[in-house]
């Protein structure tokens, strides 16, 4: 097969495709356009066949329009992907990566069912040419090239010609599902990250910030001892940046990489921040542009979860009451010092603390503050 122009750029086209998903409508337009076909469709459906990615495209070669929303719903949720017969070949023989209709069934015998009448109702495509592709184990993916009864069918050039590209948009599709699969769970680490109270930051090797969640970033906004920049992240009394570099040093140090712990002094005289150090996995992939080797967790004492009185309320049947009582000696303040920031009574407090020690079944103060810091679940 001679191999001209408009296949290299098709090939460029679908690799760019790749990394680039928005891009695959055009990648299937410049296949109908090599294939001189009607129309093509694109799908994606994992094994309960619930459509994942669908791609379709119609070219109104006989002037007439197609409803595809209505037409994508029949097919899929009506049930006429189950009588297709290029479907059930695909599904009996699934190591055949190229199908052709017109090579399983004859006019006559299309003519005699009821699939072609029903598509038939929607478009004027009559052959089909059908290369599957299977990025992961529980999904399915195919590319299907529609022409119509007088555009005749497929010429072997076409066929050998998609018989090439094949190979190349199933490398494609693989990439683009790798791709997507880091990016899922690149988005849930996100989200769990920011979920959390302590300031998590990532830095690179040079100190400069990869990553800082929500929480890190607003104890930075808060201008109240920590300054985090693109460079890198400094405490702003001299005596605690010097500890914190000592403890960085420990955690790049390549023979005895060291978690670090310190204590920092807040200009607003508030409760000192606690501040950890560890060094993170160097075993990375080489082909990365940023790499994280030192995590900084912060601790803001004076921060409460969200949350938090409503999961020990679900976890040990507290009252709203009981709940914030709990909440505040969780966080190390003493009895009094929570009856007055909750503007009750002492003697109402340590009513509530009776309570809220047989609901827990604990006996001391101690006891309770380690069942609570252990027990409720947190991000």
């Amino acid at each position: 097969m001679s191999i001209d122009q408009s296949v290299f750029e098709a090939l460029d086209l679908i690799y760019a495709a790749a990394t680039d998903e928005s891009l695959w409508p055009d990648v299937i337009r410049r296949m109908v356009t090599l294939a001189d076909s009607q129309a093509i469709s694109f799908c994606v459906l994992d094994s309960s066949n619930a459509i994942q990615h669908p791609i379709f495209h119609y070219l109104n070669i006989e002037k007439r329009s197609v409803d595809q929303t209505r037409f994508m719903e029949e097919y899929l949720a009506g049930g006429m992907m189950g009588d297709d017969p290029t479907v059930q070949h695909i599904v009996a023989y699934p190591e055949q990566r190229l199908v052709r209709d017109s090579i399983l069934l004859t006019e006559r015998e299309k003519d005699r069912l009821g699939y072609y009448a029903w598509h038939g109702s929607f478009s004027d495509t009559r052959h089909r040419m059908a290369g599957m592709i299977s990025p992961a184990p529980h999904i399915h993916s195919g590319i299907t090239l529609h022409r119509t009864r007088q555009m005749g069918d497929f010429e072997s050039r076409h066929v050998e010609q998609f018989l090439f590209l094949l190979p190349h948009i199933e490398r494609a599709v693989n990439v683009g599902f790798q791709l997507g699969t880091l990016g899922a769970w690149r988005r849930a680490s996100t989200e769990i990250f920011d979920a959390n109270t302590r300031g998590i930051i990532f830095l690179g090797r040079d100190g400069s910030v990869l990553f800082a969640n929500k929480a890190a970033c607003a104890i930075a906004a808060s201008s109240d001892g920590v300054v985090l920049s693109r460079d890198g992240m400094t405490l702003l009394r001299q005596p605690d940046d010097a500890q914190l570099r000592q403890l960085m040093r420990g955690a790049l140090d390549l023979e005895h990489r060291t978690t670090g712990v310190m204590r920092a002094a807040r200009p607003s005289g508030k409760r000192h921040y606690s501040i950890l150090v560890a060094p993170l996995s160097q075993d990375s992939s080489v082909m990365a542009a940023a790499r994280p080797v030192m995590c900084v967790v912060i601790t803001d004492p004076e921060s409460q979860p969200v949350g938090e009185e409503d999961r020990l309320r679900k976890l040990f049947g507290f009252t709203r009451a009981e709940a914030r009582l709990a909440a505040r000696l969780a966080h190390g303040e003493a009895l009094q010092e929570a009856a007055a920031a909750l503007n009750i009574a002492y003697g109402t407090a340590r009513t509530q603390l009776a309570v809220i020690f047989r609901k827990t079944e604990t006996n001391r103060q101690g006891e309770l503050v380690r069942l609570l810091l252990a027990d409720v679940p947190s991000l």
